[in-house]
């Protein structure tokens, strides 16, 4: 018996909203590898970086931005 037909089994006994639990579970799993194998593609964050270097919102001194940014939540 395949461990799938041993989990289906087990889970055929399990009240509704438990088997709901273990379902979210495992898609939760599922999204967790697809983004692990997702990092080990060609694509890297450094292949990104730079995408705001010609933002009107990102233009200008460095500094002056992030005091207005900070200054937005307060």
């Amino acid at each position: 018996m395949t461990t799938a037909e041993r989990l289906y089994k087990t889970a055929k006994g399990l009240p509704e909203p438990v088997v709901a639990e273990i379902l979210d579970f495992a898609e939760f799993l599922l999204k967790k590898r697809s983004f692990g194998e997702a990092n080990n593609s060609k694509e890297a964050l450094i292949d990104i970086a730079g995408g705001l270097e010609t933002s009107k919102t990102f233009s200008g001194d460095i500094i002056e931005i992030q005091k207005q940014l900070r200054d937005e939540w307060e």
